[in-house]
């Protein structure tokens, strides 16, 4: 018991040295049959730099983990909602732990030495990485929301650039030593309607993916064998009245 009481205090302590963690789910997909984001996730994705970048509207993050896919859960939309934003600030994402090592990841967190970090994870875990964070009474993350950041902080960095900005935060929930949670918006909407006209042309779907180029090239191969048959007759035709001109020569002379 003492050493867990111990633990327990060292990582409250750790905790309280200023920390900012923005929880938020991947982007969209396009079905369970697919692991990569659909054209609206691609487009979000590009627009979190908007959001968290250098001259995004929320604190930019030092550090930014990403659930690992496995053969289990084979998903790389975790990895993908958060590429253009981690190029984009030169950060290397960590892929260390997998969806259900959830625990291990909330502690390493809470002992590591960046004061701002950002988790791109699947919904059904998030609530369970707030929990370990100390927010107890985490809400579910409903499967239809995508546009959330959970925002657990300690108050001393603010997770703002703009102290003027309306930001107001959805909803708040009180959590254990200090540390609060504030659930706010991405605020990406307009961008994702301008960025997911360039993804949107490429759309397939399982049933006709990479066949629409196969039946355009039966039908090339077809068109191709028209032609070649076309020409064919019109050998034969030639050779023909070629043949029936010599025989009228010979009979009239």
């Amino acid at each position: 018991m003492k050493v867990k009481f111990i633990v327990n205090t060292l990582l409250g302590l750790t905790l309280a040295n200023a920390k900012l963690i923005m929880l938020i789910r991947h982007g969209e997909k396009i079905s369970d049959e697919y692991t990569d984001l659909s054209p609206e996730g691609k487009a979000r994705a590009d627009c979190l730099v908007n959001t968290f970048g250098s001259n995004g509207i929320y604190t930019t993050p030092q550090k930014i983990y990403a659930q690992r896919p496995t053969e289990q859960r084979k998903s790389t939309r975790p990895v993908d909602t958060v590429t253009p934003l981690a190029q984009s600030l030169k950060l290397e994402i960590d892929t260390t732990y997998t969806s259900g090592k959830f625990k291990d990841l909330a502690k390493y967190i809470a002992t590591s030495p960046e004061e701002v970090i950002l988790v791109s994870w699947a919904n059904d875990r998030i609530p369970e990485i707030a929990k370990q964070l100390g927010i107890k009474k985490a809400p579910e993350w409903k499967g239809k929301v995508f546009d959330d950041v959970w925002i657990i902080t300690d108050g001393k960095t603010p997770y703002v650039k703009d102290a003027n900005s309306n930001i107001v935060p959805k909803q708040t929930y009180v959590g254990k030593k200090g540390f609060n949670m504030e659930i706010v918006e991405e605020n990406v909407r307009q961008c994702m309607t301008e960025q997911v006209v360039k993804y949107s042309t490429n759309t397939q779907t399982p049933a006709n993916n990479g066949n629409s180029i196969n039946d355009n090239s039966a039908n090339n191969a077809d068109s191709t064998n028209d032609v070649d048959s076309g020409s064919e007759i019109i050998k034969i035709s030639t050779m023909t009245l070629t043949t029936f001109l010599f025989m009228i020569y010979f009979l009239f002379n």
